[in-house]
């Protein structure tokens, strides 16, 4: 008689658990970060930061706390060891694998793709954004799974320069005077 080796679903339930972070993107990207101390991410991935309140960040504390129960401390993230800070704080999430992301407008939830072609067709960046991160936490893990879109903002060149006074900032200073 063949052993079964298939997972049950509340065996995957068990192995992994799922929770809703809301909060305003600081950063969205695919590639590797450099630190002001020095250090860089080893390799590329897709990368999402998001300013989160005090409240969101402890209650994803406490939904991720039986997953990192046996982690050691080092491999334990900020949030984890730390006292959130009472206006919030940062949660960097990473993933070897685009995850979809929605937008939603008019009630409703509309599909926009990938991670990877929605910041493409951005043409900018979405920094400002108001957003809900489905992850997927795994043991000593977190992962963004998808993104939902609740108050985009994209910025371009264009955007950060708009309003400014070119002449009194720059004077004769200016290259296409």
């Amino acid at each position: 008689m063949a052993k079964n080796t298939t997972k049950t679903q509340e065996q995957e339930k068990q192995e992994s658990g799922k929770f809703y972070l809301s909060g305003v993107v600081t950063t969205a990207m695919y590639g590797k970060r450099s630190f002001t101390n020095g250090k860089k991410d080893k390799e590329d991935k897709y990368r999402i930061s998001v300013k989160c309140t005090a409240e969101s960040i402890n209650k994803l504390k406490e939904a991720a706390e039986p997953y990192y129960v046996d982690t050691e401390e080092k491999w334990l993230p900020d949030w984890m060891t730390k006292e959130v800070p009472e206006d919030g704080g940062y949660i960097n999430l990473s993933s070897s694998f685009s995850f979809r992301v929605g937008k939603y407008e008019d009630g409703a939830v509309h599909d926009c793709g990938s991670f990877e072609d929605f910041l493409a067709d951005q043409g900018g960046n979405i920094n400002g954004s108001k957003v809900v991160v489905l992850v997927t936490i795994k043991t000593g893990a977190i992962y963004p799974a998808a993104l939902l879109i609740k108050e985009l903002v994209v910025q371009d060149i264009g955007s950060m320069f708009e309003g400014e006074d070119f002449e009194a900032a720059f004077g004769d200073e200016l290259p296409f005077n």
